[in-house]
């Protein structure tokens, strides 16, 4: 009985860390702000009349990679 119970104890500490890691790793992400910029100007040059749809793309960029909203610095 000693033995099943130990058994159990080491899987639910082995089911804790492995959720633990799983966890951690999902949120490690770091946002890349600069891309969406990049993203603006290629959007910019490639359109005809670009402004309304550029940079609804570009906040929208922002908020999903959750950097701070704000103007092109152009």
């Amino acid at each position: 009985m000693n033995t099943r119970n130990r058994s159990i104890r080491l899987a639910a500490i082995a089911f804790g860390v492995f959720g633990f890691a799983a966890a951690l790793t999902a949120t490690a992400g770091i946002p890349d702000c600069r891309y969406c910029l990049a993203g603006y100007y290629q959007c910019r040059d490639n359109t005809p009349d670009a402004q309304p749809s550029c940079l609804d793309q570009l906040f929208q960029c922002q908020i999903d990679n959750r950097c701070d909203p704000s103007l092109p610095p152009d």
